[in-house]
């Protein structure tokens, strides 16, 4: 027979989980975070309330007082000045100047006058003379000059059109140019303008 005692049962360490270190450390934590996200509230409540769009729109597109919706805000400084309140009318007959992700804040710039009554001009422009990315809403300046293979004796480039939204950019189906459309507002195209934009090498330069 084996000459060793009896073996003694195991003894459960009880831990009484209340007192956990661990959990009373997270209940506050929770309690903290739950105290400042109230307070947070509370004081967006308290700010002035601004328009926000509340899905995206796309530039050029009319603006839809459906679209639109208010938050509470607390703004300081240049951001209160362009950032548009809740009290200010929503002009129907204006479209939107730019593309706005859902939730954006709607500032002055964002809508412009609507282009219905006003002048759309259609111009070809080379690969390589208009930015890659350019799109319906920028602004840009064109430019008209002599080409490459003009040379300094057909005189130096000069600004025909100022600061004026890009309705369109079409590529060409063959490639190596694209269609630009820009509108002109109440501004009618002038016959030196429209013979320019034919005649000589166009460029295109979005405005920042």
């Amino acid at each position: 027979m084996s000459s060793r005692g009896t073996p003694q049962p195991a003894r459960r360490v009880m831990i009484r989980r209340w007192r956990s270190p661990r959990l009373v450390a997270g209940v506050a934590l929770v309690a903290v975070a739950t105290a400042i996200g109230g307070w947070t509230a509370i004081a967006a409540d308290d700010g002035e309330r601004y328009w926000v769009v509340r899905e995206e729109v796309r530039a050029g597109d009319p603006v839809d007082p459906g679209q639109l919706t208010t938050t509470s805000a607390r703004l300081d400084g240049a951001a209160a000045a362009t950032i548009v309140r809740a009290d200010a009318a929503v002009d129907e007959s204006a479209v939107w100047a730019h593309d706005l992700p859902e939730g954006a804040l709607v500032s002055t710039g964002s809508w412009a006058p609507s282009a219905e009554a006003g002048h759309e001009l259609p111009f070809p422009v080379a690969d390589g003379a208009f930015p890659a990315d350019l799109g319906r809403g920028d602004r840009v300046d064109v430019w008209a000059g002599p080409g490459p293979q003009q040379g300094q004796a057909a005189g130096e480039a000069q600004r025909v059109i100022a600061s004026v939204p890009v309705r369109a950019v079409t590529p060409s189906a063959t490639g190596g140019s694209a269609t630009v459309v820009v509108d002109l507002g109440d501004q009618t195209p002038s016959a030196q303008v429209v013979a320019a934009l034919s005649s000589h090498h166009v460029t295109v330069v979005r405005r920042s």
